[in-house]
């Protein structure tokens, strides 16, 4: 009788080690981190680089017609971001300059918005506050005279201007045969040469109907009139005129100028 072959030992399942766990990777969260912290930064000297900037401009502006002296303070904005950039350049794209209630030769009340592009001012002039000149490449702007001063200017006794949907509309008191005393009003066609504005009255009403052609000229001969626009800072040249809701709109523009009181 053969032995039995020993019986093999019951196979006990092998105990598994648990797989090591893998580190989460931080440094995309902390690369992040350093990447807002630094663009803040920069976001905050950009800004106060700005005031700086703004600061000194606006001081030169001061010392300039039609702010010097008036004791009404510029409201000066440098557009454009980054500023940064703009200002080591030493070259700024767009320096707004704007003012309310100017009085430029004798017209009160005039608000005059002007865009300069191409401003060059050195950086350490900027940051010291020492800007004795403003070089500019190109100069927008627009001025706005009140209509009581640009009927003023006509010289026209009792005249009224104001907006009518884009027209100038010309009212005026007038005595004329045979009608008598009547308010004459008119919408009127604008036109500009140099800081001259003439206007020539289109058809002209008298209690809502228009008057009879043998008055007519005499009423657009009283009604007719011009006046000379106040000479603009910076060099401006009147490029055109429109009749807006707050006044006559002049448009203007300048090149390759310097602002400079030193």
């Amino acid at each position: 009788m053969n032995p039995e072959p020993p019986q093999a030992a019951a196979a006990w399942p092998a105990h598994e080690s648990p797989a090591p766990r893998r580190r989460r990777r931080r440094w995309p969260w902390i690369t992040g981190i350093i990447v807002v912290v630094l663009f803040g930064l920069v976001v905050v000297a950009d800004r106060i680089t700005v005031g700086l900037a703004e600061s000194a401009v606006a001081k030169r502006i001061a010392a300039e017609s039609p702010f010097e002296e008036t004791g009404v303070k510029p409201h000066v904005s440098i557009n454009g971001f980054p500023f940064l950039t703009q200002a080591f350049g030493g070259k700024y794209d767009d320096i707004e300059v704007s003012g309310d209630a100017l009085t430029i030769e004798q017209v009160h009340g005039i608000n005059l918005d002007a865009h300069m592009h191409g401003v060059h001012v050195p950086f350490s002039n900027a940051v010291d506050r020492k800007v004795k000149s403003l070089p500019i490449d190109h100069l927008d702007a627009t001025a706005v005279i009140p209509y009581t001063e640009a009927a003023r200017r006509t010289g026209i006794k009792g005249l009224q201007l104001s907006d009518n949907r884009g027209s100038l509309h010309v009212v005026l008191a007038v005595s004329v045969a045979p009608l008598g005393n009547v308010t004459a009003s008119a919408d009127a066609d604008v036109h500009v040469t140099g800081n001259r504005v003439s206007y020539t009255v289109r058809q002209v009403v008298v209690n809502g109907q228009p008057v009879p052609d043998a008055v007519l000229p005499q009423l657009q001969e009283a009604m007719n009139g011009a006046l000379t626009l106040p000479t603009l800072p910076y060099h401006l040249r009147v490029t055109g005129v429109k009749p807006t809701s707050s006044g006559i709109e002049a448009t203007a523009k300048a090149d390759h100028i310097v602002v400079d009181t030193s």
